[in-house]
């Protein structure tokens, strides 16, 4: 191997030339790993909205395009700057330069920030990936916490029917009527008018496998429906009303479970008081008539006061009567695919910096910028795989 004295030429190299087409072969080899990652990510994508439509089309309402149209500008402007910069070391322009490449990092750091408004609002309402999705206690609905005040033999079934929304609906139906292919009838189902409350509990807490032997239709029922934040006193809640759900027998008779009132009136122990309406526990408004506006919207001639004194609350997402089974794979699948490229956004901010250092100690030159070349093509793909991101989960749900 013939000597080379030129500055910058590993010893293993011929000469300068040879040594920047190694560099760029060694790039792209490494980006080709990075396309097989994200692109593994992309099919799963395509199966999961193939096979759960209206999984997407609810978890779209989630995600506002306008944070994802702001970062997708930011990057397509990182962008140029950042090929700019490769144009100015090769001029050997090295304070334009430096300016192309601060401003690809700022732009990179804008992403970032506009990314963790984003996920913050999605953390405060625990719309999450797994089972944290089902946790709801910030939005003052309870999931089926600890409530010592109330006996276990009996359940609430005002407060069981927004836990059959949110955990049973989907399988079962919204009066327990069954889904086919989803899970069984219910309201007519002799397994639940001849096994007590406490019976019930066991085998909701337990769940029971598709292939076991007494399953009539080989359908899974996961244990606590498949939300895993249910407690006992949630669980109970749910078969009170679903003992509300059940259609008589031709007899006549329903289960004694029914009679034995589960409604809340019963429910509560006699020394404490049944719970307010959530209207009743509004605050008042000091404005005359104020809360005489029907469905909680004050009348047109109504002054603002008064619009504002009348209100409805929000129902969190995970007690939405529309939300379908499984919502919180749509969110893991989201946090997936959009952490992994934030994770690549940092890891290009360290690149810049590290750029941005050597630029400044002056190692590039119009024969030397290898280094500043293949960090342009890292920042280039992790911009390509955000404009796919981009439509995929802000435009077409």
């Amino acid at each position: 191997m013939s000597e080379c004295h030129e500055p910058n030429v590993q010893h293993h190299y011929r000469d300068m030339s040879q040594q920047h087409d190694a560099a760029k072969l060694g790039i792209w080899l490494f980006l080709a790993t990075e396309i097989l990652l994200f692109g593994g990510l992309f099919c799963g994508y395509a199966v999961f909205r193939a096979n759960h439509p209206d999984l997407f089309k609810w978890g779209g309402q989630f995600l506002d395009e306008r944070y994802g149209a702001a970062n997708t500008a930011v990057l397509l402007i990182s962008s140029l700057t950042m090929a700019m910069a490769i144009t100015y070391v090769q001029q050997e322009r090295r304070r334009l330069a430096m300016v192309c490449l601060g401003i690809t990092f700022v732009c990179a750091g804008i992403f970032m920030a506009i990314k963790s408004v984003e996920y913050e609002h999605k953390f405060h309402d625990h719309l999450l990936g797994g089972m944290a999705f089902y946790e709801t206690s910030d939005h003052g609905n309870d999931m089926g916490g600890n409530h010592a005040t109330v006996e276990l033999s009996h359940g609430d079934a005002e407060q069981g029917k927004a836990l059959w929304n949110a955990s049973c609906r989907s399988c079962h139906g919204a009066n327990a009527e069954g889904v086919p292919g989803q899970g069984t009838v219910l309201n007519t189902s002799s397994y639940v008018r001849t096994h007590d409350d406490s019976e019930l509990l066991t085998f909701i807490k337990k769940g029971r496998a598709a292939g076991a032997p007494d399953s009539i239709l080989q359908l899974e029922m996961p244990p606590k429906g498949g939300n895993p934040m249910l407690k006992d006193a949630g669980i109970m809640n749910i078969i009170a009303y679903l003992h509300t759900l059940m259609v008589p027998s031709e007899n006549g008779e329903v289960h004694d479970a029914v009679a034995n009132s589960h409604t809340p009136a019963d429910v509560l122990p006699t020394e404490i008081e049944a719970p307010e309406s959530f209207i009743a526990a509004l605050p008042k408004s000091t404005v005359p008539k104020a809360m005489q506006a029907p469905s909680g919207l004050a009348p047109d001639e109504a002054s603002k006061a008064q619009r504002m004194a009348v209100f409805e609350k929000k129902v969190a997402p995970q007690l939405d009567e529309k939300r379908p089974a499984n919502a919180h794979l749509f969110f893991g699948l989201y946090f997936l695919m959009t952490g992994l490229h934030g994770i690549h956004v940092v890891i290009g901010m360290i690149v810049l910096f590290w750029l941005m250092w050597r630029l400044k100690r002056g190692d590039f030159n119009k024969r030397y910028y290898s280094a500043v070349e293949c960090g342009g093509l890292y920042w280039h793909v992790v911009d390509v795989i955000w404009i796919f991101l981009f439509p995929l989960w802000y435009l077409l749900t």
